[in-house]
């Protein structure tokens, strides 16, 4: 007991011989220095926060969540409804042929409807024996292809439906090119020959073709 008073009473008088302007930095030192030592940084008037784990969810995550899933199921249902709706247009306007239309209308990016209503009108909506019909003109097969621009500028064999709707499908893609998009213009190609049309010609029967392929195909923006 003794011993522990004359150990207050030397603390009391080495702090007294310390110059009271240099008091407050040593107990600041001191204090700073058993922080360090405990990990602890002095917060007296602060009270401890308590951790919160990083993985809660909410129920306001769990509605969000369910809301992005239910919109994409909305958005992957109208595709594939709008895909089952083109099918059933091209099969209708295609027949038997509306595989075949499809494949080729995809291989030459552009709409299959559009290509579908060609066939369509092409054989009056009649397919039976279409696949060797030769008109008055000359032009063979579903899509009704000039012999010269079957076999030498579109390379296929036009008695051959596939062929016949693969290089139709690919030479009205070339029309619409060369028409810059405009889907009337490339029809009338398509059945008086690019050059009458490109020189300004616009005859009766090529402008009454392209009304009616539009038409079938539901529209020239939409087909």
């Amino acid at each position: 007991m003794k011993v522990h008073r004359t150990n207050e009473a030397l603390a009391q008088w080495m702090i007294s011989a310390i110059p009271a302007s240099s008091r407050l930095l040593t107990v600041i030192a001191a204090v700073f220095a058993v922080t360090a030592i405990s990990g602890q940084h002095p917060s007296p008037t602060t009270e401890p926060r308590v951790a919160q784990p990083a993985n809660i969810v909410t129920l306001k995550d769990v509605r969000k969540a369910a809301a992005r899933k239910a919109a994409a199921v909305r958005s992957t249902l109208a595709v594939r409804s709008s895909l089952a709706v083109r099918k059933a247009a091209v099969r209708k306007l295609a027949g038997p042929y509306a595989h075949l239309v499809l494949t080729a209308a995809l291989q030459a990016h552009i709409p299959a409807k559009l290509v579908a209503a060609v066939v369509q009108v092409e054989n009056g909506g009649d397919f039976h024996g279409s696949a060797t019909r030769v008109s008055s003109a000359g032009a063979i097969g579903v899509m009704q292809l000039e012999p010269n621009t079957a076999w030498n500028l579109l390379r296929v064999n036009p008695w051959n439906a596939r062929q016949n709707i693969d290089g139709g499908a690919r030479y009205l893609a070339m029309m619409l090119r060369q028409f810059h998009g405009n889907v009337r213009l490339a029809l009338m190609a398509y059945n008086a020959g690019p050059t009458w049309i490109a020189n300004g010609g616009r005859p009766f029967a090529a402008v009454a073709y392209a009304k009616e392929v539009i038409r079938d195909a539901g529209g020239a923006n939409n087909a």
